[in-house]
């Protein structure tokens, strides 16, 4: 429901706020004072095009901001929950502002946002059944979803089949076109994986077979070398590094004994014989060890080459290849898991689709009953709505592409009659504003324990309407409001008294300019705006006894 309206700068209203209440609100005020200009707000905030004309001041901006509460609609709470823009306790605050420069902006709970996001949520949460606007009733999605919940229809499971049946037929085509070239890039992975499985290269193996075939490259040369280094070092011959280190340490041996600071140099010098020694055995064993080998070379030569070329193949290093190798395997995997049967797809079309027709046939059925039971009811509360003789029915004709679809099997169109003898006609071809906001008013009558929207307008139902008929407007919009929230602009007191709460728009002078406001009435105000809606400028000590007799009626019955 609609908690309160903030509004500024916006037609006649410099600034505004109001908190509004559950229950039926009406909105009077004498002919010419913006009695619709709430509305016109409301519908700014509810994402309606932006006029930056209807500024008050073309030198400051546009800006309203309505709180609603959307705890009583699923429809909105699940719309908000799914745009992550959700508040606890069910609050919905729509904000807009339209700047200068005709630029306009939007906030869903303090988030900015497209104005479409406005529309979309507020459909959900406010019916304005104007009488020169594009109303929802007049959308035949509208109308489908009017009868569906006036039916107890399941129609998101039926959407459900259809967007599983849409999914699998686009999944065939797809299986279809990518068959063959599956099947093309797993005879290329599997060749490739078959390739390197036969070089069973080990991890680390290349690093190694480079390193030993460096070494037997130059093994002659390692050989010589370390057996000369190591003759150097300690050989046979006199005058070996050993040797002359030899002679230093017995002459530093007898310096030392002179002085005990020459003991640390000592030391040292005993500790590099020592390691000279093992240099020179651990060079003669290697020297021994290292020896040409032609045909070890040749093979680690071919060896080489082999990775080498496979790597080349493959785009990749030859350090890579295991892990390459890996992968393939992976990616073959994946297409052996990913590859559909599109046998299999089209068996679960088949199924699915029989489930959907099943269903949808089911629905249709309902559909029609519902139908037949609404025409009646609605067709009846037109003749006590001003539209004598009229005539409601719901047109349901299959739709030519008899596939599954995803509101099911039927094309539904509302159409009426407002006149004895006259054709029914689609619902928005009808002229008069006055007769869609009292026909609107009896579709919602009608469906009143289906009603998803929690706020409901209607601005001047009674158009066109007087006398008992305008009564009978009355009663309706106050039952109407046992299930939702409903606002009425009215020029009939006959309507106004039935609201349990009333507002005043009052257009006052200041100066050059002029000023729009609007009350809350108590009782006796009450009294006094009904008297002036029964009896115009002269009000009479009649006419305020009918106003007050027929404010009592309705406040000993306050349903």
């Amino acid at each position: 429901m609609l908690k309160s309206i903030f509004i500024r700068n916006f037609a006649i209203i410099e600034q505004l706020e109001l908190d509004f209440h559950p229950g039926m609100n009406v909105l009077t005020g004498e002919t010419g004072t913006g009695k619709s200009i709430m509305i016109d707000a409301l519908n700014l905030a509810l994402g309606s095009r932006a006029d930056v004309s209807m500024a008050r001041n073309p030198g400051d901006r546009i800006e309203i901001i309505a709180t609603l509460d959307a705890s009583g609609s699923g429809a909105a709470l699940q719309w908000l929950d799914q745009h992550s823009l959700d508040v606890p306790g069910g609050d919905c605050v729509l904000r807009r502002v339209i700047s200068q420069d005709g630029k306009s902006r939007a906030w869903i709970n303090g988030s900015p946002c497209p104005v479409m996001q406005l529309r979309s949520i507020g459909q959900r949460l406010v019916e304005v059944c104007g009488q020169h606007e594009s109303q929802s009733l007049m959308r035949r999605d509208r109308q489908r979803e009017l009868l569906d919940a006036y039916a107890g229809n399941d129609t998101e499971t039926l959407a459900g089949l259809y967007h599983r049946w849409k999914t699998l037929s686009r999944q065939l085509e797809s299986a279809e076109e990518n068959r063959e070239n599956v099947r093309s890039q797993l005879e290329l992975l599997r060749y490739q994986h078959q390739e390197l499985e036969q070089l069973q290269l080990a991890e680390g193996e290349y690093e190694a077979l480079v390193e030993r075939h460096v070494q037997l490259s130059h093994a002659k040369e390692l050989n010589e070398g370390s057996m000369r280094i190591s003759s150097q070092l300690a050989g046979d011959t006199d005058g070996t590094v050993c040797d002359t280190l030899g002679l230093l340490l017995a002459e530093l041996e007898k310096l030392s004994v002179h002085d005990k600071a020459l003991e640390t140099s000592l030391e040292a010098l005993h500790v590099a014989q020592i390691q000279l020694g093992d240099a020179a055995h651990s060079l003669r064993d290697y020297s021994e060890q290292v020896c040409a080998s032609p045909q070890e070379l040749q093979e680690l030569e071919s060896r080489i080459s082999r990775i080498e070329d496979i790597a080349r193949k493959h785009d990749a290093r030859p350090a890579e290849l295991t892990a390459l190798q890996a992968s393939i395997a992976t990616r073959v995997e994946e297409l052996e898991d990913a590859r559909e049967d599109p046998e299999a797809i089209r068996r679960s079309i088949l199924e699915t689709e029989s489930d959907y027709m099943s269903l949808a046939g089911k629905i249709s059925a309902s559909r029609q009953a519902a139908a037949d039971t609404l025409d009646e009811q609605i067709t009846g509360s037109m003749q006590g709505l001003g539209m004598q003789g009229g005539c409601f029915r719901i047109d349901i004709r299959p739709l030519e592409n008899s596939g599954p679809g995803p509101n099911g099997l039927d094309d539904l169109q509302f159409q009426v009659s407002t006149n004895p003898g006259q054709a029914l006609r689609p619902l928005n071809k009808i002229v008069s504003g006055g007769e869609l906001s009292r026909l609107s008013l009896a579709i919602q009558i009608a469906t009143t324990n289906h009603l998803d929207i929690p706020t409901l307008i209607f601005d001047e139902v009674d158009t066109g309407v007087g006398g008992a008929t305008a009564e009978i407007v009355g009663r309706h919009l106050r039952e109407l409001s046992r299930n939702a929230q409903v606002f009425c602009v009215t020029h009939l007191a006959q309507v106004a008294a039935q609201a349990h709460h009333h507002y005043r728009v009052n257009k006052t002078e200041h100066g050059a300019t002029v000023r729009a406001e609007i009350s809350h009435l108590a009782e006796e105000a009450r009294i006094e705006e009904l008297a002036r809606m029964l009896g115009g400028v002269e009000m009479t000590r009649n006419t305020q006894e009918h106003a007050r007799e027929m404010l009592q009626q309705t406040l000993s019955h306050p349903a």
